[in-house]
């Protein structure tokens, strides 16, 4: 796509960072050697380290003169940083990679191609690779959620056993015109600050299109936040609970009533995470014996049988 003719649409990039010395760079090259920039899109990039102590700094200033922002200070922590390069840079499409991940080649052409043909978009998202530490794929993740109802049922979507349906986030772009209404990233969030901005677009009746190509990959390792799965999971719960507990016709009454019932047992099961898994199984019993819908939820027989195969059954006396 050549756009000569008109002005040409420019991506904003920002990369939060703290001491992931080790995948900055190739954050950082996988932004700059975009391919198509000056014919398909101009780019906007700012990096904004909180005061790495790694080597990050170096790293960044290696590469200050294709920056349109950088910092290396200390900040109140990755959503801040993402705020504060916002506020430093904007584009017509908008997006930020965290730094351990990376965008593939050819994205940003596609992304500012599918905005052209399509200008309603509010947000697009592709498909997301996962790797390991090393860079090694793992899989690949198409997110599909298109409506308020589908965002909030995180047991349909972001829990499901075998295969998630969530957006996982470096595959996903947004308009100028959607960050204009949603305003900031939440600084009050630790882990899910992304899902509560797409949970509020919905909210809003944002325009979600999908391109089913690998955009980004994200880095799996041990040092990441998103490892704490429970405390990410709980912040889950407290974004969408405020839907569940107001009618809303978006969402059915049987699918609210369903996601409160699961929303309970969730915040116990990771309440009894510690505790012995006999505990574990007579606390889901329980539960069940009080509202009888769980019977019939998957995830329900799924924690039971987890805690029921870790259970040692006494030996009966010779």
């Amino acid at each position: 796509m050549n756009q000569s003719s008109q002005r040409l649409p420019v991506i904003a990039i920002v990369t939060p960072s703290f001491n992931q010395a080790a995948y900055l760079e190739q954050t950082i090259q996988s932004v700059l050697q975009q391919e198509g920039r000056g014919v398909d899109f101009e780019l906007r990039y700012a990096v904004v380290d909180g005061g790495s102590s790694d080597g990050s700094r170096e790293i960044i200033q290696q590469y200050e003169s294709d920056l349109d922002y950088w910092c290396s200070e200390k900040d109140r922590g990755q959503t801040h940083a993402i705020n504060k390069g916002f506020s430093r840079i904007s584009g017509d499409i908008c997006g930020y990679i965290n730094s351990d991940d990376y965008y593939l080649a050819g994205a940003f052409r596609k992304i500012a191609q599918t905005f052209h043909e399509s200008p309603a978009i509010d947000l697009l998202h592709g498909i997301c690779q996962k790797v390991d530490a090393k860079g090694k794929l793992l899989g690949e993740q198409l997110g599909e959620i298109r409506s308020l109802s589908e965002i909030v049922d995180l047991w349909e979507r972001w829990l499901r056993p075998k295969q998630n349906l969530n957006f996982i986030q470096p595959e996903v772009f947004w308009s100028h015109r959607l960050a204009k209404l949603l305003g900031p990233f939440n600084e009050k969030l630790h882990y899910t600050m992304d899902f509560d901005y797409w949970l509020r677009g919905f909210d809003r009746g944002m325009n979600v299109q999908t391109i089913r190509i690998p955009l980004a990959a994200f880095r799996i390792h041990g040092a990441q936040k998103t490892s704490d799965r429970n405390g990410s999971i709980l912040e889950l719960l407290n974004g969408i609970e405020p839907y569940l507990d107001r009618e809303d016709a978006r969402i059915s009454p049987a699918d609210r009533q369903r996601m409160k019932c699961l929303s309970r047992l969730t915040r116990r099961m990771i309440a009894e995470s510690t505790s012995s898994p006999s505990s574990q199984v007579r606390t889901l019993l329980s539960m069940a014996a009080q509202d009888s819908s769980l019977w019939n939820s998957s995830h329900f027989w799924r924690y039971l049988r987890r805690s029921s195969r870790r259970v040692i059954l006494p030996r009966r006396a010779a």
